[in-house]
């Protein structure tokens, strides 16, 4: 086995493997379907591998982190930009995410596009999103981060419109870019205005660099220049802000969210691989990564900043639960349980549950995965039908697929034991301490969840087939990897979980008196931090319970109206006097009119502004500025022609006349 200091140093070849396999794919190898299928996985399955054993090796001796090494990107006589790799836990644990899915996503395509004309261009478009992903884990700065963050933008375009030749995919690709880089500007905004007030105090050390040993980092350099007086708490504030935009376009975070359903319209894969383990976990790591910027400048938790990132996601996690109630595109419904599981990890983080939020960010990735995973087994197995109202009684058909879908959907419903239900309840117990409300609107969400999930799984599922295709199980190439992303759905959680609590000869621990136990503190948060966490995490019994009863509760209800059939939902909605009601489902299947309210905005507000704007530069200054400066020029052209006469004397009489004036003028105008 590789000593531990031998895995830290050499992590760059890692993010460099499958960049390369990328580029000879695209240079040549996609001739060759079986080898760059071989390349890219095995390229994939170098990185688990490594990741794996940089894990352990960490954990068994943590003086190896954090590590870094950084070269010379670009230099100036202003400013010099780094580019490099970064080594601690929270990077440890990202890479295993990303390499574990990415790996099974990639045997799962084998199956899934092996008679897609296009399959070693997919492979190739997988290696290089791979790579931008890794690169950004292992970033050592901000500005390496948004070199990766911009890469991995990009080749999610290329994956969402991958079926390029459907109008969806490529408006869903479209929109997604142009989403994305609206959060994108915001980030860059964000990063120039913390080197413009830092830019003095880091002393030839990495610039917003992430770690320093000397404390020139950061959370570090932030607190002296706001101890200086350049970097005042109203400018982290709006630094936090513009930087904010970024996670909240590539985690689909209200009221940027719009471009993450649409783009279920590229392969299923890329939908598990994407849309619920990597690129949208991206905005949720770099808040994580770079969290004293959402921070006081002196590093406690009541900041503007983090309050702001609580109440997006609140609302990001209750308005995409609402919506995905009314859909029935199983993916869809899926991509809205994403959005609304990334609001909880927005809520964790800005209530002061850092560890909790990246703990759940850690567990979604494999359940929701898989769920994805599965949908895609479904559609495979039903030959292209997506409508969970044709679908039914498929557990009979494809069992394997089923019963992993059932432990996705317990897991992500918070059921005891489970991955979901650790983190789900730490982030809920950080909320309900931070504000009452907040907390009854979490929990009010997981209820949400628990229904809408349960929802899908019974309309899929149970029941009787309702649908016109033969469902058939698919190959194994398929179902493995879902057979695989099960068990971390099911046993993730307990690496968080502090087994001090089953230690009855000192206490149980666990209160029900609505305040967190120490016992019960979650041991994955003390994983990922160096030295003091900014806020204790712990679990509240009482909110542990309250939440359990409400995802009960919602599993329950859905029970009740899809499998027993003892409430029949649309002749209530069809047949119901109430207004209300029929508005506020129309609401949630209209997805809160959100696309509407946009192209709204568009059409009647920003292109007219645009075209008047346009109109009043472009037409009454540029073109009057060019016309008049080609009139000026006509008439001085026109005046010094009857100077140039070819008389010798006349010219000796013009330069006479100018050294005079000269002269006159500089004894006129002398001090």
């Amino acid at each position: 086995m590789p000593s531990g200091q031998f895995l830290v140093q050499n992590i760059g070849y890692v993010v460099a493997a499958p960049f390369l396999v990328g580029l000879l794919i695209i240079l040549g190898l996609w001739r060759s379907k079986t080898t760059s299928m071989v390349l890219s996985v095995g390229a994939v399955t170098l990185g688990f591998v490594y990741s794996i054993l940089l894990f352990y090796a960490i954990t068994s001796d943590p003086t190896l982190v954090p590590w870094q090494f950084n070269f010379d990107w670009l230099v100036s006589s202003q400013i010099r930009l780094s580019m490099g790799c970064l080594v601690d836990n929270l990077v440890a644990v990202m890479l295993i995410v990303v390499t574990t899915v990415s790996l099974l996503v990639q045997i799962y395509t084998h199956g899934y596009m092996r008679e897609d004309p296009g399959y070693s261009r997919f492979y190739a478009y997988l290696s290089l999103f791979t790579g931008s992903m890794l690169g950004l884990v292992v970033a050592t700065n901000l500005f390496e981060t948004y070199f990766f963050w911009e890469l991995v933008g990009v080749c999610s375009y290329f994956l969402i419109g991958f079926w390029w030749y459907k109008t969806s995919a490529a408006e869903a690709a479209l929109k997604a870019f142009m989403v994305n880089r609206i959060g994108d500007c915001g980030f860059l905004i964000g990063i120039l205005l913390l080197l413009a007030a830092t830019k003095s105090f880091w002393g030839g050390h990495v610039l917003l660099g992430y770690f320093d040993a000397q404390g020139f980092d950061l959370g570090g350099v932030i607190q002296q220049a706001h101890a200086s007086g350049l970097l005042p708490a109203g400018l982290l504030t709006i630094a936090a802000c513009f930087t904010l935009l970024g996670p909240m376009a590539k985690s689909a975070q209200f009221p940027l969210h719009i471009w993450l359903p649409d783009a279920m319209e590229g392969p299923t894969p890329i939908s598990a691989l994407i849309h619920a383990a990597t690129m949208v976990a991206a905005g949720v790591y770099l808040i994580a990564r770079a969290y004293p910027i959402w921070l006081t400048p002196d590093g406690h938790t009541g900041s503007i900043g983090l309050a702001i990132v609580t109440v997006i996601g609140a609302i990001t996690a209750f308005m995409a639960a609402t919506i995905a109630l009314s859909q029935f595109d199983i993916k869809r419904i899926l991509a809205w349980s994403t959005v609304s599981q990334l609001g909880y990890m927005f809520v964790g983080l800005g209530t002061g549950a850092l560890g909790g939020g990246i703990f759940h960010l850690f567990n979604h990735a494999f359940f929701k995965a898989m769920l994805f995973l599965c949908s895609g087994a479904v559609i495979h197995g039903l030959h292209g039908e997506q409508d969970i109202r044709k679908m039914g009684g498929l557990r009979k058909y494809m069992p394997i697929t089923a019963y992993c879908c059932l432990i996705g959907t317990l897991s992500i419903s918070g059921c005891p034991g489970l991955s979901g239900f650790f983190s789900k309840d730490e982030i809920i117990a950080s909320a309900c301490k931070y504000n009452f409300w907040l907390g009854a609107l979490m929990i009010f969400t997981a209820f949400l969840t628990a229904f809408y999930m349960f929802r899908l799984y019974f309309m899929t599922f149970e029941k009787d087939y309702r649908g016109d295709a033969h469902p058939h199980e698919s190959p194994p190439v398929v179902w493995l990897p879902l057979v695989v992303l099960a068990v971390p759905s099911v046993l993730s959680g307990y690496l968080g979980f502090n087994w001090q609590c089953l230690n009855f000869a000192s206490s149980f621990g666990l209160k029900f008196d609505g305040s967190e136990s120490a016992p019960l503190a979650n041991n994955f948060a003390a994983l990922i931090h160096f030295g003091k966490a900014a806020e204790f995490e712990g679990m509240n019994g009482l909110v542990m319970v309250i939440s359990t009863a409400a995802a009960l509760a919602g599993f329950v209800l859905a029970w009740m109206v899809y499998q027993k059939r003892t409430v029949d939902i649309n002749n209530v909605i069809a047949t119901s006097k109430q207004p209300l009601i029929k508005f506020l489902y129309d609401f949630s299947y209209d997805k809160w009119k959100f696309d509407e309210l946009y192209l709204w905005l568009v059409n009647r507000v920003f292109l007219p502004l645009f075209n008047r704007i346009w109109q009043l530069i472009d037409k009454f200054i540029i073109d009057n500025f060019v016309d008049w400066t080609g009139v000026a020029t006509l008439a001085t052209g026109s005046t010094l022609r009857y100077m140039q006469n070819g008389r010798g004397q006349y010219y000796a009489l013009v330069i006479f006349a100018c050294v005079a004036g000269l002269t006159i003028a500089a004894y006129l105008l002398r001090p």
